[in-house]
């Protein structure tokens, strides 16, 4: 092969020298390279799962804040209509109330003045036979006192005839 101008111990030299060259930098280049590669990779798909896992997380947090805000619209609604209706409720006691003590003052009121009334028609009858009782005794006491000189004058005149 000397002939064709090729060198065995230096083809096998040149080939040794390929294949450690080959396998150094396999060894340390394109292995730490490529793990290194395949290492950032694995981080990027896990980081973008990670990313997926927390925008549905996210999402069902929305979704639990909207049905917890709902549920709070209409619990608040509840207590407000509750709160109307015992407004309503306590404003027809209040009213009924009211009514019964007005009612309750409006007969008062009818018993004292009929009492005033009736005392002050005892007062006007206890009056009025006072002045009936004065007026007779009065009428009375002048006609006793003018047929009671009548009456003397006729015992006088009586007595004088029997004399």
């Amino acid at each position: 092969m000397e002939k064709l101008g090729i060198n065995f111990g230096l083809l096998i030299a040149q080939l040794v020298n390929v294949i450690l060259i080959v396998w150094l930098l396999t060894m340390l280049l394109y292995k730490p390279v490529l793990n290194m590669l395949n290492e950032r990779t694995r981080r990027i798909q896990e980081s973008l799962k990670e990313a997926d896992q927390v925008k549905e997380q996210l999402a069902r947090a929305n979704q639990d804040y909207d049905a917890k805000l709902a549920q709070a619209r209409q619990e608040a609604a509840g207590i407000l209509s509750q709160a109307q209706e015992r407004a309503k409720l306590q404003e027809q006691e209040i009213v009924a109330q009211a009514r019964q003590e007005a009612d309750r003052i409006r007969a008062e009121a009818r018993k004292q003045s009929e009492q005033e009334r009736e005392q002050l028609l005892g007062d006007l009858k206890n009056q009025m036979a006072d002045l009936v009782t004065a007026t007779a005794s009065r009428v009375l006491g002048e006609e006793l006192k003018s047929n009671h000189d009548k009456l003397i004058a006729e015992s006088l005149a009586s007595l004088g005839r029997q004399n």
